[in-house]
């Protein structure tokens, strides 16, 4: 079991990190997410069903814990980032930016900071992760119709943003 484990560690830690980091936007709390989220996949790896993606498991327990990790006073901090290096990394985490498309993607990323957990989670899975919606519905046990209406909801806050600003 430990072998199997490893090998999935080795294969999804990158992409836990990003959806971590995207979800947290702070890399401290990206961290100990990334750090809860292997642990509760280990401690519950014998109720995973390996008929089904290994990923989609996993994102729903890094889901799940964020969801409930968010109210706490730790995680009630909504800063954009700490520090230079935490602003560093979430860039780097994005396969697609320059230079020139960098202040964009920082407004972004704040209209995305700014939206509740409920609508920010379906974002970051939609856009970032490339989950389609019954995948949605799927990992945050919730109707495809909510996660449309989520998705909407999301959309017109992060455009009212943008045209206001």
């Amino acid at each position: 079991m430990k072998s199997r484990f490893d090998d999935y560690i080795q294969l999804y830690n990158a992409d836990l990190t990003r959806l971590c980091i995207s979800l947290c936007g702070d890399k401290s709390e990206a961290e100990d997410l990334l750090q809860d989220t292997w642990l509760k996949a280990l401690k519950n790896y014998k109720k995973y069903d390996v008929t089904k993606p290994f990923d989609k498991w996993l994102f729903s327990i890094c889901v799940n814990t964020y969801k409930n990790n968010i109210n706490s006073a730790f995680f009630s901090k909504r800063k954009c980032f700490q520090n230079e290096e935490e602003e560093r990394l979430f860039f780097s985490s994005i396969e697609d930016i320059t230079p020139d498309n960098r202040e964009d993607y920082l407004e972004l990323h704040k209209a995305i900071r700014s939206l509740s957990k409920k609508h920010r989670t379906v974002i970051v899975l939609y856009y970032f992760k490339d989950y389609s919606i019954k995948d949605i519905s799927q990992i945050l046990n919730i109707s495809a119709g909510t996660v449309k209406s989520r998705l909407s909801t999301a959309r017109s806050h992060i455009k009212r943003r943008f045209t206001n600003e």
